[in-house]
């Protein structure tokens, strides 16, 4: 059985602090110990010590254990004293313990729930109010400058008064030739012809050879001895019992074990190769048309004939235009109908999203007309 400790208390009503828990009324002001809360010698309620860690503990005699006790002390509901577990009638106010139905816990729980209770109806102290208020503005200024920013972003930059200063225009045909290769591989494709073949290492088989017994070094945590640790819980009635507990503490124990392995051997496999022969349309060169006015045409082929029309066909569509600081720019469009409906002369405004990079063509009311690239 484990030893009993004495704890101690202060009193609520003259700040008499470190009264020893079996002294049932302050030596100072004389109040009756009552509604208090018990502690041991280092202010802990409740606390887990080491074996040599128990220097500052004072432990009672066994008379005084047996005179405190290890129940908690009963709470006169007339005078609102404690009394010892034994006492049957109150030693304060002489009202009998059955017309009183709490103890000392019973009354520390309800003081919890009251301080706990307490604590949440308090108002937010003003520091923190102030902080929360100081942060408005600035929560305030950081969205005004998100929204400025999708709004700039979200905006455009126009290109009024804009001359159109040339037109050109291209337009290409690639053009394959049929081209005999000679390749090599493990597989001849569709249309090869074989040249010739050979054996060739194409990859190794790892297949068992023999087993081999091999030591094999391992770790495990054994138990190496106990250490004793307290631990000491409130009796409620000026004093805290103190329980005594083992812990186990492990070291680390290797050993040597032998394993049977598998040990493999690479052995070679071969396969055929092949050199080959094969034809491929091959693309060698461009026959290429252009111009700078609106008569456009595609180029003349003239084939050999091993030679084919190769795809895709291109074409590309140009303007160019001049700013008032007659700074002169190149752009691009798709499609031709849209190409040939600009002159040179023509009077221009193009306008770029700055969020996408988008360029258009815009009418004076900045409606969307053609779509335009800067030219590549």
């Amino acid at each position: 059985m484990g030893r009993t400790v004495m704890g101690y208390w202060d009193c609520p009503v003259c700040g008499s602090k470190g009264i020893a828990g079996n002294v049932m009324n302050c030596p100072a002001c004389g109040r009756a110990r009552g509604d208090v809360r018990f502690y041991m010698k280092d202010g802990a309620e409740n606390t887990t010590r080491e074996a040599d860690e128990r220097g500052d503990i004072e432990y009672l005699t066994e008379e005084q254990a047996q005179e405190i006790g290890k129940n908690p002390d009963w709470y006169c509901s007339f005078c609102n004293s404690l009394n010892k577990d034994h006492a049957a009638f109150c030693t304060n106010c002489g009202a009998s313990r059955e017309s009183s139905e709490s103890n000392y816990f019973d009354q520390l729980k309800k003081r919890q729930e009251a301080e706990a209770a307490e604590q949440a109806a308090q108002p937010q102290p003003q520091a923190a109010q102030a902080k929360k208020k100081s942060r408005l503005p600035l929560l305030i200024l950081i969205a005004a400058v998100i929204i400025g920013l999708i709004v700039f972003m979200n905006g455009s930059k126009t290109q009024g008064d804009l001359t159109v200063t040339a037109l050109s225009w291209t337009r290409s045909i690639p053009i394959e030739q049929n081209i005999q290769y000679t390749e090599e591989g493990w597989t001849i494709p569709q249309g090869g012809t074989e040249v010739s073949r050979k054996q060739a290492l194409h990859h190794y088989d790892q297949v068992l050879d023999h087993y081999e017994d091999v030591e094999v070094q391992r770790s495990r945590e054994v138990i190496d001895h106990y250490e004793t640790y307290y631990t000491y819980t409130d009796n409620g009635n000026g004093s805290f019992s103190e329980v005594e507990h083992q812990r186990p503490v492990y070291r680390t124990e290797y050993y040597t074990e032998t394993e049977t392995r598998p040990v493999y051997r690479s052995v070679p496999r071969y396969q055929t190769y092949y050199t080959y022969t094969i034809w491929r349309w091959t693309p060698v060169r461009e026959s290429t048309s252009s111009g700078s006015d609106h008569s456009t045409f595609w180029p003349e082929l003239i084939l050999a004939e091993d030679e084919r029309e190769g795809s895709p066909r291109t074409e590309r569509y140009f303007f160019e235009v001049q700013d008032k600081k007659n700074v002169l720019t190149t752009w691009q469009i798709e499609q031709e109908a849209d190409w040939q409906k600009i002159n040179v002369g023509d009077g221009l405004t193009i306008s770029t999203q700055r969020g996408s990079g988008a360029s258009w063509i815009v009418d004076e009311k900045g409606n969307k007309l053609v779509r335009v690239y800067p030219a590549r």
